[in-house]
């Protein structure tokens, strides 16, 4: 007999024989039992999970004439062995992406009319790739398809439904078939194995289950694939080898190199796959299915319902999720879906991988609002882990050193003392505590008292010195007092700085300005402490008033107004003879 493939070889010859779909196999037989049948019908799903198959088990078990008692067919009467070798006139299979015009469908509508080849038979229509039909033949197959003959049922098998007319939905009985799982795939594979003679391992038959899609057609192809290049054995390596799949290991490298920010160890992932013949688009796909396993891990705690995956493969999950943070996991999976995209744009197709995972391994260098968040996440992980593993005792140096620059504070400046941590005050510190409030009491703002509070030696600075750092004063009493005091104080020009004095002017015509400027004690005292800080040492202010004249005011010319003129007098000038002076024609009286 010549040799046929898995899937036609094994392909289902009663309802329970059909994996992963009892909702489906049991409401038909069901229906067959009770004759319920609907006259027409629209089974939905993925490839390779049962539609045609249940199909032709619908039209052998209506057909059947030994039919059993829980609806199954016999498959040894000229009905059964008619359809089961696909010679009975009254199963017709069309495909309707070579079937989509009005005159098939005219066609069709003419032989529904004539009776089944056996008496008392059902002529079955199953109408494969349903959704190819155009909407001319849609519209033209509704009559027929709502009101059938009483022999004749319909079923129309499509793996994408929403493409269907709504008017042919709403006339048939719809059923939904889903991907088989994983499990129920690999008992199955194990069973055919064992009829075949395969030597199939756990991981062998794991990897082809999870690499078919819940597809049952697809399960058995790689199989029988595998199986091939194998001599009989099926194993892990071989199934990538035959599918060029990427190793376990290269995956939970790449989480790794990720949570290590290791590069160059990312990057070597990469060469290695590619060295070794592997598919590298298949690998950014594969791997963006493994850090979203690593996403649902971290926020599904019933990880097992929501993930249909291998328990090892839940528990690699669960490792890594512990080990990365929320926002890494969700930033590589926007990276490697942007990789994968533009890798099926015809990219140059390693330069890209390499680049979205030197951007998953070095934040840093993509400045986008995602690594920085990613950066953000992992300090905020690393200070969690220092507070949850610090020992009590890392606390007591640090309280036997935090005298010191308290006691530092009373001969340096003040602003050391401000950057001390709110939260820290030792027992020395309380003692000293008095002296503090003088200086508030004397001006309602405590940064003007800082300076005159410590000891600070004057300084010997130029002009030149000052005038440098005069604009980021300027700038500082905008930021701090406002800009009414900031209108006052850039107003004033530095011109001599000796001894610790430094002298500034402010033009002659400002008089206002420069009695504000005088009387303004916390204006002076912030001028004093800024320079203090940026300087090194405590100088003193004075404001003088410049010797420059105002400047004069711009004359305006004016139009004259209506008395001046008439003050003026006519002018002498004829204003006809300047015309004809300068048109050079010559006046004509009438």
């Amino acid at each position: 007999m010549e040799y046929q493939a898995l899937y036609r070889k094994y392909r289902p010859q009663r309802f329970s024989e059909v994996i992963g779909q009892d909702h489906v196999s049991n409401t038909l037989a069901r229906e067959v039992i009770d004759g319920k049948v609907a006259h027409a019908y629209l089974f939905a799903g993925p490839r390779g999970t049962g539609k045609t198959t249940s199909a032709r088990l619908l039209a052998k078990a209506l057909n059947c004439t030994n039919l059993g008692e829980d609806g199954e067919p016999c498959n040894v009467c000229p009905s059964c062995v008619g359809i089961t070798e696909g010679t009975s006139l009254d199963v017709i299979e069309l495909d309707a992406a070579s079937h989509n015009k009005v005159e098939d469908i005219r066609e069709i509508r003419i032989n529904v009319g004539t009776v089944a080849a056996a008496a008392g038979a059902k002529r079955v229509y199953i109408l494969d790739e349903a959704h190819m039909l155009s909407r001319a033949a849609g519209n033209a197959l509704l009559k027929t398809l709502e009101e059938p003959p009483e022999h004749v049922i319909f079923v129309l098998a499509t793996t994408e439904p929403y493409k269907l007319l709504d008017t042919i939905r709403s006339r048939s009985q719809r059923f939904d078939f889903h991907p088989v799982a994983t499990e129920t795939l690999i008992d199955f594979m194990k069973d055919i194995s064992k009829r075949e003679g395969f030597k199939p391992d756990p991981a062998g038959l794991s990897t082809v289950a999870a690499h078919s899609g819940g597809s049952v057609r697809d399960a058995l192809s790689l199989l029988e694939q595998v199986a091939a290049l194998g001599s009989g054995a099926v194993t892990a390596e071989l199934a990538g080898r035959a599918l060029g799949l990427a190793d376990a290991e290269a995956f939970s490298s790449l989480a790794t190199a990720v949570r290590d920010q290791d590069a160059p160890a990312a990057l070597g992932i990469v060469a290695r796959l590619a060295s070794q013949g592997a598919d590298l688009r298949r690998f950014v796909s594969e791997s963006i299915g493994f850090f979203r396993g690593i996403f649902l891990a971290q926020y599904a705690p019933n990880l097992e319902e929501v993930a249909d995956e291998p328990i090892s493969t839940l528990d690699e999950w669960r490792r890594h999720a512990a080990e990365l943070s929320s926002p890494e996991v969700l930033r590589a999976v926007d990276v490697l879906g942007e990789a994968l995209q533009d890798v099926r744009q015809g990219r140059e197709e390693r330069l890209v991988i390499e680049l979205a995972l030197l951007r998953l391994t070095r934040p840093e260098t993509a400045p986008d609002v995602d690594s920085l968040m990613a950066r953000m996440g992992r300090l905020e992980a690393q200070l969690r882990e220092l507070q949850r593993g610090a020992p009590a005792a890392a606390a007591a140096p640090r309280a036997e050193s935090s005298p010191a620059p308290q006691l530092a504070a009373v001969s340096e400046p003040v602003v050391e003392a401000a950057e001390e941590p709110a939260e820290v005050k030792p027992a020395p510190v309380a003692e000293e505590q008095p002296d503090a409030p003088v200086a508030t009491k004397e001006a309602p703002v405590e940064e003007p008292e800082k300076p005159a509070a410590v000891p600070v030696e004057p300084i010997d600075i130029d002009l030149r010195g000052f005038e440098s750092t005069w604009p980021v004063i300027v700038a500082r009493i905008r930021d701090e007092l406002g800009p009414r005091r900031h209108a006052l104080v850039k107003e004033a020009v530095p011109v001599a700085a000796e001894d610790g004095v430094v002298t500034l002017h402010v033009p002659s015509h400002l008089v206002f300005h420069l009695e504000q400027l005088k009387a303004d004690t916390e204006l002076q005292g912030l001028i004093t402490s800024i320079a203090a800080d940026s300087l090194g040492g405590a100088l003193t202010l004075t404001f003088e008033s410049s010797e420059a004249p105002a400047p004069a005011p711009v004359a305006v010319e004016r139009a004259p107004d209506k008395e001046q003129m008439l003050e003026e007098g006519d002018d002498e000038t004829d204003p006809a003879a300047l015309v004809v002076d300068i048109l050079g024609g010559e006046i004509i009286s009438e």
